[in-house]
């Protein structure tokens, strides 16, 4: 559990899933928004599966076109969204992703804030906004923070 529920408010739950995927030279695929650096990734619709919506999000955040592979983490997430105004307890998939050789080529997703850049482990594991983006990053790479 990373952060803690707002004290005198009540927080949102909200099933989110991410997509971790990397390049050839070994460096992660994340997201540059106004808000900071994240993993690809957002909220589960209803009716759907996390690997559904890690496919959906990295298409629509990224361009990029994924095959979910087996590795998984969960992780929840107390979180304040300043756009939305409002206190989520977000319970988080990660999940491993290849990235298809045709979904690579001139990646741009359709959100207009949302900005593929490709990052050393290390850059995601000190750069990223929420610290349980940063712990799936060392729990995808074989490590583990101290606590």
């Amino acid at each position: 559990m990373f952060g803690h529920p707002p004290v005198g408010a009540v927080a949102t739950v909200r099933p989110s899933a991410y997509g971790l995927a990397a390049d050839v030279m070994g460096r992660i695929a994340v997201v540059r928004t106004p808000q900071g650096l994240f993993l690809a990734g957002g909220g589960i619709e209803p009716g759907e599966t996390p690997h559904d919506a890690v496919v959906r999000e990295m298409r629509e955040e990224c361009g990029l076109d994924v095959r979910v592979g087996s590795w998984s983490a969960r992780a929840v997430d107390f979180v304040y969204s300043t756009t939305e105004h409002t206190h989520f307890e977000k319970h988080s998939t990660f999940l491993d992703v290849s990235v298809s050789a045709a979904g690579a080529a001139g990646a741009a997703g359709s959100e207009a804030d949302h900005k593929l850049v490709w990052v050393t482990p290390q850059e995601a594991i000190t750069q990223l906004a929420h610290p349980s983006h940063r712990w799936a990053v060392t729990q995808w790479l074989g490590l583990s923070l101290p606590a």
